[in-house]
């Protein structure tokens, strides 16, 4: 069995600079934490951002399990070959400037990839603390998260991971596993 590296992404959270959309968000939580994708439709929405947002966009935004990325974004991940994302179009506005920025709520599947004999899993909360993943379960998936337990890491292949370095994408941050 082959092992290879993966990283997971995370947005980053200074509200002071970055603008935050988590009460605009906040139904859609459920579904996106557990991949439920039938309970989402692709209808557009407008979200207004957070009052104490700050100002800069970023183009990765991940609150309560709830990924939406900039179209900077969507467009770089088309390019790569990611044609599996749940995708949902997000106007985000922050009226007292009169900006509108388009987004998207972009939603990975939840695979079941997990080696759970070597991962170390908690099993009251159902959480992999420390994750070892089977590559041959991955498939050609390079983003994707854990099916099977609670974990709400979105998960990237080494390939994707690689790319996104070559890239100045704002509020994104790559983690090793």
């Amino acid at each position: 069995m082959r092992m290879s590296k993966y990283y997971s992404i995370e947005a980053a959270t200074n509200v002071e600079e970055y603008i935050s959309v988590k009460n605009g968000m906040k139904k859609y939580e459920r579904s996106c934490q557990m991949s439920e994708l039938q309970f989402l439709s692709t209808d557009p929405i407008t979200v207004e951002v957070d009052e104490d947002s700050g100002k800069v966009f970023q183009d990765f935004i991940y609150d309560k399990g709830v990924p939406v990325i900039s179209d900077r974004l969507k467009d770089f991940l088309d390019g790569f070959g990611v044609d599996y994302l749940f995708y949902k179009k997000v106007i985000l506005t922050k009226q007292k400037l009169a900006i509108e920025e388009l987004y998207w709520l972009a939603l990975p599947q939840r695979i079941n990839c997990l080696n759970r004999d070597e991962s170390d899993i908690d099993e009251v909360l159902n959480y992999a603390d420390e994750i070892v993943i089977n590559d041959d379960k991955v498939g050609r998936y390079d983003i994707f998260k854990l099916a099977g337990v609670t974990n709400l890491e979105i998960i990237i292949s080494d390939r994707l991971a690689k790319a996104l370095k070559t890239k100045k994408f704002v509020g994104l941050h790559i983690n090793i596993l």
